[in-house]
Order: structure tokens, then C-alpha cells, then sequence
């Protein structure tokens, strides 16, 4: 097994780098542990607007990206860690087994009583740690799961919109309740020994470990990659299909607002407001000056905030619409 560390906390160009090793040929696995700044990572065939709540995304100034490998949308931290391993595909077929098994008996290893549990999941104490996704590329076969050890839940809670049919089908009733944090088996550990012993743990599992190392030239050739694809717009919200949106809310001393907005590829392409409002302003107009921006809570923001300069709408602001509009 070849392990090439890495500083960065940016997974757009984490994902960049494991593409970029499906490419070469290396004669055995690759493997990579690592950690991320706060982000939201999609699955490839995931709708941002579903999965994500965008308003508070903006305002905790999280990363969004979206990986090639399927699965759910998941969030990451500082207190989360990441594993890719990246090795010659012997099969088309997607298996999960090969590689979660590595990381389960490195955990049990350490003491943890952790199992693999459903399609991609692992668990402890019967709540989900770990999940994993996996895709073909190259030639190759890019695994990578993430590991829960002192991840803000709550943030995790907020930032994402989760599938009420999901919890039900696993008969639970939020976020807090299906997952849980490794660290509660290990209360006195910190997240920078669980890394290391993890690491250690884990090289353990294989024959033989040989560091590589990426020459100034090669991690060019990653950057290009992280800005062409994992963190380019384009590609992060391009499975976000058509999707209309309609919201009604009253805000006192102001009056009843409807909007019916439609949005596609992450794009408004209709903007409609209504209501019993008090205002000059031209409702034409303002659909017409949306239309074609960004759907993003600072876009949107900034655009009606511009338009209502001139003509306001009584007791309702701009922020107020764009509340609205992401809520």
C-alpha cells in the first residue's frame, strides 16, 4: 500500500487528488486520511436544493462541493475524518465490503466494537459512524468513506435537509438520533491522536506501507482538476433539476407575499411576486432583473436589495424575501 499524507483541508481538492491518482499507475492501493475545513459534500446524482438548506450554508460560510461516487449528501468538520483508497479495479461492480472492512478491524484494533452495517454504513453502539461511497474511473476503483469522532451534530443537523422517510424507515425521529460521534468511546482522546493512532492502525492492516510523495508539477495537475470540476459551480449544482418552488408567508405590518420561483441547474429561470403588499415597485421588472442569477441567498439578496433600493416594499426587506425564498 502507498500512503501519501496531505495538509490540505479543501475537499474540492482532496477529490481533485483522488482523480488524479486514478489516472496514474501506481502498482498497488493508495491511500489517503484526511480532514476538511466545514463542508457539505454531495452525492452525484443528489438535488442541492433538497438536500441542503443553502440560506444557513451561506451564512456559516460552509463549502459545497459534490463527489463523482453516489450516496447521500453528508457534512464534515475538523472533528471528522476522511479515507480514500484509491487501487486498480477488478470489477465494474460496486463493493463496498473490500475496503470498510480494512477501516473496521483498524477501529476494532483500537478497542472499538464497530460493524458494518446495511449497503455502506458502519456503526457503533448501533448508530451510524461512517458511510462510504465508491466510483470507476481510469481503470480504477476511488473509495472513500467519512468517520464521525467529535463532529458538531447540530451544525450537521442544520446545514442539512434529511428525508423524513429515511428516518422513518429507520425508526428514528431526527439526525442526533441515527448517528453518533466515536469519540464517546473514546472520551479522552483528541481528534489529532485519533488520527495518528487510527493512521498507525490501519497501516497495520497491510502487508507493507510506502510513502509517496507529488512532485510541484503533479500537484499543478491536481489544481487544475479541483478547479475544472469539484470546485466548479457547474458541476457542484448541474444535477439540481427543474424544480418550482412556491412559498406564502404573512409578515405583520407588511401583508401577504407569494413567490412561485423555478429553478434549473441551480439557476432562476422564472421569478414571480405577489401579494397585498404596499410598494411602487415594478414586479415585471424585478422577475425580469432575477431571472438567470445564481440561486444563492448572497445572489438573491443582493439583487433585490438593488431593485428595492428605489421603490421598498412596506415592513417587508429584501432579507425578508430571501428568507422566504430559502426557507
Amino acid at each position: 500500500m502507498l500512503y501519501l499524507p496531505t495538509a490540505s483541508n479543501d475537499a474540492t481538492k482532496l477529490f481533485a487528488l483522488e482523480y488524479w491518482l486514478a489516472q496514474q499507475d501506481y502498482p498497488s492501493t493508495v491511500f489517503l486520511l484526511w480532514s476538511t475545513r466545514p463542508t457539505i459534500m454531495l452525492g452525484k446524482y443528489q438535488d442541492a436544493l433538497a438536500e441542503v438548506n443553502l440560506a444557513f450554508v451561506e451564512r456559516q460560510k460552509l463549502q459545497v462541493t459534490r463527489r463523482y461516487s453516489g450516496g447521500g449528501t453528508i457534512y464534515t468538520d475538523p472533528g471528522c475524518f476522511q479515507y480514500s483508497f484509491i487501487a486498480p479495479a477488478t470489477t465494474a461492480k460496486i463493493d463496498f465490503t473490500q475496503f470498510s472492512a480494512r477501516i473496521c478491524q483498524a477501529l476494532q484494533q483500537m478497542g472499538l466494537p464497530v460493524q458494518q452495517s446495511s449497503r455502506n454504513d458502519l456503526t457503533f453502539q448501533g448508530r451510524k459512524f461512517s458511510g462510504n461511497a465508491q466510483y470507476h474511473r481510469f481503470g480504477h476503483v476511488i473509495h472513500h468513506g467519512s468517520l464521525l469522532f467529535d463532529t458538531d451534530v447540530k451544525t450537521m443537523a442544520a446545514a442539512l435537509h434529511v428525508d423524513n422517510l429515511k428516518l422513518r424507515s429507520k425508526h428514528i425521529a431526527s439526525v442526533h438520533q441515527r448517528v453518533i460521534n466515536l469519540k464517546t468511546g473514546l472520551p479522552t482522546m483528541t481528534a489529532a491522536e485519533f488520527r495518528a493512532r487510527l493512521l498507525a492502525s490501519i497501516k497495520q492492516t497491510a502487508d507493507e506501507v510506502t510513502p509517496l510523495t507529488l512532485t510541484p508539477t503533479q500537484w499543478r495537475a491536481v489544481d487544475g482538476i479541483q478547479q475544472a470540476i469539484f470546485a466548479n459551480d457547474e458541476f457542484i449544482y448541474q444535477s439540481t433539476p427543474l424544480t418550482e418552488i412556491t412559498k406564502k408567508r404573512y409578515f405583520p405590518g407588511g401583508g401577504l407575499v407569494k413567490l412561485s420561483l423555478t429553478v434549473k441547474h441551480g439557476v432562476l429561470t422564472a421569478f414571480h411576486l405577489n401579494g397585498d403588499f404596499f410598494s411602487d415597485v415594478d414586479v415585471a421588472r424585478l422577475s425580469q432583473e432575477l431571472v438567470g442569477q445564481r440561486f444563492r441567498p448572497a445572489t438573491v439578496q443582493a439583487q433585490l436589495t438593488a431593485l428595492l433600493a428605489a421603490t421598498p416594499i412596506v415592513n417587508i426587506s429584501a432579507a425578508d424575501l430571501t428568507a422566504l425564498c430559502f426557507s
